[in-house]
C-alpha cells in the first residue's frame, strides 16, 4: 500500500511539474484558432512570435532604390491574452524586421492584453503595435530591452510597478487616453521622445535611475517637463 501511494505521489509531482511549462507553439496553435488564451504561474519556453499568424496578410508593398521588397505584413491577435506571474524565457515577439528582404511584420491586438507580474527574460518587441482594448503591464519585469515603439493604446495602459531593467523604448508612442505609470522604475534609458500622452496619467511615485529622454513629449498638447514637475 505505502508503494502505492508513492507512486501515485511521485506521478502526481511528475505531472504538476509538467503543467509549470508550455511550449510557446502551443500558445500560437491556441491564437490561430481564435481562442482566448489564459496562463498562470507558469513558464513559456521557446519565441513566442506574433507576426506569423495564420490571418497574417500584406497591408504595404513597394520597392527601395535597390529593389527590396520593402513590404509589410500584419498579424492580428483575435480573442484575449492573459497572463498572470508568467515568465518568458524567450523573445516575445509583435514586431520583426527582415534585413535580408527589407520587410516588416507587425502584430496587432484587438482583445485585452494582459501581462500581470510576469517576467521578460530575453526581448519584447511591440513596436507599431496598436493595442485596441485593455493592456496590463502591471508588476511585469523587463530583463531586456522592451521595445514599444510607435505603439498605439486606445485605452489607458497599466505599466504600474512595472520594472525595466534594460532600455524602455516608448518614442513616438501614443496614449490618447491617458496611460499609468504609478510606481514604475526604469534602470537605464526611458526614452519617451515625441511620445504623446492625454490626461489622466499617472506618474506618482515613478523612479528614473538612468538617463531619461522626454523631448518634444506632449501631454494634453502641452509640455511634458513642466507636467512632470508637478505631478511627478
Amino acid at each position: 500500500m505505502r508503494t502505492f501511494f508513492t507512486i501515485a505521489l511521485t506521478l502526481l509531482a511528475i505531472t504538476t511539474f509538467a503543467q509549470q511549462t508550455v511550449n510557446a507553439k502551443d500558445i500560437i496553435k491556441k491564437i490561430n484558432s481564435g481562442e482566448d488564451v489564459a496562463y498562470k504561474n507558469i513558464a513559456i519556453e521557446g519565441y513566442l512570435d506574433l507576426t506569423d499568424l495564420s490571418n497574417r496578410r500584406r497591408t504595404e508593398s513597394s520597392f527601395d532604390f535597390f529593389g527590396k521588397g520593402n513590404d509589410t505584413y500584419e498579424s492580428s491577435v483575435e480573442g484575449s491574452l492573459t497572463f498572470i506571474n508568467c515568465t518568458f524565457t524567450d523573445d516575445v515577439i509583435a514586431y520583426y524586421h527582415e534585413e535580408r528582404n527589407n520587410d516588416t511584420f507587425v502584430a496587432h491586438f484587438e482583445g485585452d492584453v494582459v501581462f500581470q507580474n510576469c517576467t521578460f527574460k530575453r526581448k519584447s518587441e511591440f513596436k507599431y503595435s496598436e493595442f485596441r482594448e485593455n493592456a496590463d503591464f502591471n508588476g511585469s519585469v523587463f530583463n531586456r530591452e522592451a521595445n514599444f515603439k510607435y505603439a498605439e493604446f486606445s485605452d489607458a495602459p497599466n505599466f504600474s510597478d512595472a520594472r525595466f531593467r534594460d532600455d524602455a523604448n516608448f518614442k513616438y508612442a501614443e496614449f490618447p487616453q491617458g496611460a499609468s505609470f504609478q510606481s514604475t522604475t526604469f534602470m537605464q534609458l526611458a526614452n519617451f521622445k515625441y511620445t504623446k500622452f492625454r490626461t489622466p496619467l499617472n506618474i506618482k511615485n515613478i523612479q528614473f535611475r538612468g538617463e531619461e529622454d522626454f523631448k518634444y513629449t506632449k501631454v494634453d498638447g502641452q509640455s511634458f517637463s513642466s507636467y512632470l514637475l508637478e505631478n511627478r
